[in-house]
């Protein structure tokens, strides 16, 4: 009888055993939501259809791992350089990150070059990362010049970033926002939070009142600079103001908030299992909300190039949502998910970098068709490329060029 008195105090000792407390500077929570992000681009431009496909295409919500890239690029740069800032002074931190963007940029000249390279050998397919294919109608757009072209032309298209593969596109975006990073830590630093922020949201509204290319670089189609410039300077300041943010988290009005971001998490994550997909199988998905309702919330207020308002919130809530998650639950899941995502959110650039090369390699082998419905072969084909991605990172194979 004694020991079964004893057993709701163990109980609750054993759940807060469970939270989040690694010491150190370094939260590995940050470090897991990019290896989650990561492994959701890798499978997307893999495009295959599998069983991991059923967890990372539009899920948990109307979000892609390519805005979770984004928002934490610029919170962690937001973070680590408020740090500097109280040490170092803005013109040296503002060179320190135009020269790892001038290093990004070189990087991607150089997968540039050698996909061009690789494109002449006859004994090598290239077609899925100098081409872009929509899968459902099957249209083809050719994303390197298929016809003779004259040198300054070549240089142009290549400076310019105006050609190379739709796998890596993003990088060109994370350049553009490290090229002006420096004026947002300038007013970030004069405590300017709020003109800045009015002046990302005035892009944002302007890009969908006035669609417009600030660029004539290829990434622009996918991820136009005005509009994913809004997630990316949100993520800094969350980043700038992280411990203020968590103290506002403790507070009354604080968990109203939070209450309010996972409620619409939810509500978002319900709304995505409506999903009108036409690859994925008609079973693993609800039908309460119409497919011409569905749709048109989707492409008026859930848009993902142009990143519709409900995107921005639920990419925003959907991270909060995670990250409590993981802080409340972080020893279960560490000890199942921690040994592989942590790696890949730790070299989460260097991975990226390198997985349009993966890619490539699994194309030499298997043609990429989302219809066909070879659920154990494609799962091995996307579990085998993480896991290569995986082995890269720990290694940190070609670290010594590769950024990260």
């Amino acid at each position: 009888m004694a020991d079964l008195a004893y057993q709701p105090e163990t109980a609750s000792v054993n759940w807060r055993a469970w939270r989040y407390a690694v010491p150190g500077r370094r939260d590995l929570r940050i470090d897991m939501l990019r290896g989650i992000a990561l492994v959701m681009m890798v499978v997307a431009h893999t495009e295959l259809l599998s069983l991991v496909n059923i967890f990372t295409w539009e899920r948990f919500g109307l979000t892609t791992g390519a805005e979770g890239f984004v928002i934490l690029s610029g919170f962690m740069l937001g973070m680590l350089n408020r740090q500097r800032l109280q040490k170092e002074v803005l013109l040296t931190v503002g060179w320190t990150l135009w020269r790892r963007a001038g290093k990004i940029y070189l990087v991607n000249l150089a997968i540039i070059f050698i996909m061009l390279l690789l494109s002449r050998l006859p004994f090598i397919n290239t077609f899925e990362v100098t081409h872009f294919v929509d899968r459902y109608s099957g249209t083809i757009w050719a994303l390197f010049p298929t016809t003779p072209q004259i040198k300054e032309t070549w240089f142009n298209i290549i400076l310019y970033l105006q050609i190379g593969p739709h796998q890596t596109q993003i990088l060109g975006l994370y350049i553009c926002l490290l090229l002006i990073s420096p004026l947002f830590l300038a007013l970030l630093k004069a405590r300017r939070v709020g003109w800045l922020v009015l002046a990302s949201l005035a892009g944002y509204v302007s890009y969908h009142l006035w669609p417009t290319r600030l660029t004539v670089a290829e990434f622009e189609f996918a991820f136009p600079l005005l509009a994913w410039q809004f997630i990316y300077v949100l993520g800094m300041c969350c980043g700038w103001y992280k411990d203020e943010l968590m103290s506002l988290a403790r507070t009354p009005g604080g968990y109203i908030v939070m209450g309010i971001m996972v409620i619409y998490a939810l509500v978002m994550m319900f709304i995505a299992q409506n999903h009108t997909n036409p690859f994925m199988p008609s079973f693993l998905l609800l039908h309460v909300i119409p497919p011409a309702d569905f749709n048109w919330f989707y492409y008026h207020l859930a848009s993902k190039n142009a990143l519709g308002p409900c995107r921005v919130l639920n990419d925003f809530s959907l991270m909060l949502l995670v990250y409590l998650l993981l802080t409340f639950c972080w020893r279960p899941i560490e000890r199942a998910l921690g040994w592989f995502l942590i790696p890949l959110g730790q070299h989460s650039l260097y991975t990226f970098i390198l997985h349009v090369f993966v890619v490539m390699a699994v194309s030499q082998f298997v043609h990429f068709d989302l219809w066909h419905q070879a659920w154990i072969r494609n799962t091995f084909i996307h579990l085998a490329a993480l896991g290569v991605l995986w082995w890269m990172a720990k290694k940190e194979i070609g670290g010594r060029f590769i950024p990260n």
